[in-house]
């Protein structure tokens, strides 16, 4: 359908057949009646008929595309014409007012609605006038006629009525799909964009704080070359964070419960993560779990050993501290992890570059839960972290 075309034709036209085999079977059923009509002399027959196969030529020459067409002014080329020659097969015979039942429908199917009810006047008009001619009775015609006109623009009224409520609906429905369809590509991309910030954090907090950890290793490694034993040990441990990192990509790409939590509990999963910090840090790293240790559903550990990660990392990164204590508490309703070093802080009213904090936040945020930071110049950071458990 263009978009200048009416969607109530449809409603009118779909079964575009039987509208043609209507017409055919009425047009038969005149040509018939007026051929064994007793009071029709032979010629009369003959111009009966003639006009009826005049008219059946004129509907699929003119009638049959208006009807595909969207009511407008045009269709009057084809009511007139029809009109006429129907008002001439009722002068030959009474039995052309059969036509009338296809002609109705012609006039309101092809006419905007104030035009249809004058189409249908003046085709109630023209076969009054032949019958009050015919019978010298203008009188007795008039309560027909009227009858007929009220019955013809009642009911075209009505299935008008009918039609534009259906080109509303369709409206609505086109807009409902129109709409939904545009919130199915909002709701795919929102979710890409969701998948795409997880993933991110998710590297974020395992992957590159990984390579960070190997990078320093390496780089103390190197410091460290002459002393055998001490190199050997920042290499094994060089060695073992790359095993982890790649655990952890591997969990990442199925999607799956990180490789320490897979294995471990909560407390346990942080336990290595601060065991892995620890020598790095001259005070080394404590972990304090207060409270009854107690299964949470894996989303809320998964947040809270990469909040504990990210943490960490930005500690070994940033801070430059000789000691960091980890304590993870366990409430009746609330699940707490508190991070606090004794570095060099920063300005807590300016917040620091980098995506690891807002990463945090973020990612706690989405869990339900809070984050608290507090710093100052030469004071050290504590981040405390809740969840709703």
């Amino acid at each position: 359908m263009s978009a200048s075309a009416d969607p109530g034709q449809h409603e009118w036209f779909r079964l575009a057949v039987g509208w043609h085999i209507a017409f055919a079977a009425l047009a038969l059923v005149t040509a018939g009646l007026v051929a064994v009509d007793p009071e029709v002399g032979g010629g009369a027959k003959v111009l009966g008929i003639a006009l009826v196969g005049v008219l059946a030529g004129w509907y699929p020459l003119a009638g049959a595309r208006l009807l595909k067409a969207p009511r407008s002014r045009s269709g009057w080329w084809y009511i007139v014409v029809a009109v006429v020659l129907t008002a001439g097969v009722v002068a030959v015979a009474p039995a052309g007012t059969v036509l009338l039942f296809v002609l109705f429908p012609h006039v309101w199917a092809m006419l905007p609605v104030r035009q249809a009810v004058l189409g249908s006047a003046l085709a109630v008009v023209a076969v009054a006038t032949v019958f009050a001619m015919r019978f010298q009775d203008p009188v007795s015609v008039l309560v027909p006629a009227g009858l007929a006109l009220v019955s013809a623009v009642g009911v075209g009224l009505w299935i008008s009525r009918i039609i534009d409520q259906s080109v509303q609906r369709a409206r609505l429905v086109a807009e409902l799909d129109a709409t939904r369809a545009e919130l199915a590509t909002v709701s795919r991309e929102a979710g890409a964009l969701a998948e795409r910030e997880r993933i991110a954090r998710d590297i974020h907090d395992t992957v590159a704080q990984g390579f960070t950890s190997v990078l320093l290793l390496l780089d103390a490694l190197e410091a460290e070359f002459k002393n055998e034993d001490i190199a050997r040990g920042y290499l094994r441990r060089a060695r073992e964070t790359a095993r982890e990192n790649l655990a952890e990509a591997r969990s990442l790409i199925a999607a799956a419960t990180p490789p320490a939590l897979r294995t471990a509990s909560l407390p346990a999963a942080l336990r290595q993560v601060v065991d892995r910090i620890g020598p790095d840090l001259p005070g080394g790293a404590t972990l304090t779990v207060e409270g009854e240790p107690r299964p949470l559903p894996a989303e809320l550990e998964v947040v809270a050993l990469r909040a504990g990660q990210e943490a960490l990392a930005n500690v070994r990164r940033h801070a430059r501290a000789s000691r960091v204590d980890v304590l993870l508490r366990y409430q009746s309703d609330v699940l707490a992890l508190r991070i606090r070093d004794d570095g060099r802080g920063f300005d807590a009213d300016r917040r620091p570059a980098g995506f690891g904090l807002a990463g945090l936040r973020e990612r706690v945020a989405a869990a339900g839960g809070s984050v608290a930071v507090r710093a100052a110049p030469g004071a050290g950071v504590t981040v405390d972290v809740e969840l709703p458990a």
